[in-house]
């Protein structure tokens, strides 16, 4: 009986072993890597991690992508998300079930992002957004492709920073928060001259801060530029699509 129930903590600890030294293993994985040219790591919880073909990505993953290089990641839902040189992808919300996505949301810290969304069941409220400092991108099911880069291509301060998002197919609707102007008066005239008495208006109540919501919706074959300010929808410039993010992107649809 002795030898037995060692033997059966022997098993429990081994298989406790595997878990704790195999984290390819862990239960939330929310996709993996499927093309991969160059280098790329996650990072999750301070831990970081080299990225090779078939790594599993997870919840709240940050993503880097090294220089010269481009990566693919398939989602549960095979939804199929690119990346290029240089981009980092920080995944804040990726919720399945089974096969279907009920929410995924990601922020583009900076680089670019082509995705080809797969489409949500009918009735369904499951969203897609790609978000940068600039704007939010929503779509359902789609493909479309999202650069956020420095505009002068130095460290500048973040208003030189642009966001270009381009809809191939389907819809993509583009938000932006902006402040509303504060309420109130502003003194005006010239200033009093030496000596001179001049009444002064009673103080006026100024409202605080408020924000208001801007958005577009692009259709297929339309692209946006965000700035400081939402632009107005343009015809897609399919030449800004042709760079070596583009080819690798035709190479591995």
């Amino acid at each position: 009986m002795k030898a037995r129930r060692e033997l059966t903590v022997g098993r429990w600890g081994w298989a406790a072993a595997v878990l704790l030294l195999a984290p390819g293993l862990a239960l939330a994985s929310i996709g993996k890597i499927s093309a991969l040219e160059g280098t790329a790591k996650r990072t999750n919880g301070g831990q970081t991690q080299e990225l090779q073909v078939g790594s599993e990505i997870e919840l709240n993953d940050t993503i880097d992508v090294g220089p010269a290089s481009n990566l693919k990641l398939l989602l549960t839902d095979e939804s199929v998300i690119m990346l290029s040189e240089g981009s980092r992808l920080i995944i804040d919300e990726a919720t399945f079930e089974g096969q279907d996505r009920k929410g995924f949301a990601a922020r583009l810290g900076f680089g670019k992002i082509w995705a080809k969304v797969k489409k949500a069941l009918a009735g369904s409220e499951s969203k897609f957004e790609v978000q940068t400092d600039r704007a939010v991108a929503g779509v359902r099911g789609t493909i479309f492709r999202v650069d956020y880069e420095n505009t002068a291509k130095t460290m500048v301060p973040a208003q030189k920073l642009r966001m270009v998002v381009r809809v191939v197919e389907g819809r993509v609707v583009v938000s932006q928060m902006v402040r509303k102007a504060v309420k109130g008066q502003t003194p005006g005239g010239k200033p009093p001259k030496k000596g001179e008495r001049k009444q002064v208006a009673a103080p006026q109540e100024i409202s605080q801060e408020e924000w208001e919501k801007k958005f577009v919706e692009l259709q297929a074959m339309k692209q946006v530029e965000v700035g400081e300010e939402l632009g107005s929808a343009q015809p897609l410039d399919t030449n800004a699509m042709k760079d070596a993010f583009g080819r690798f992107v035709d190479r591995n649809q």
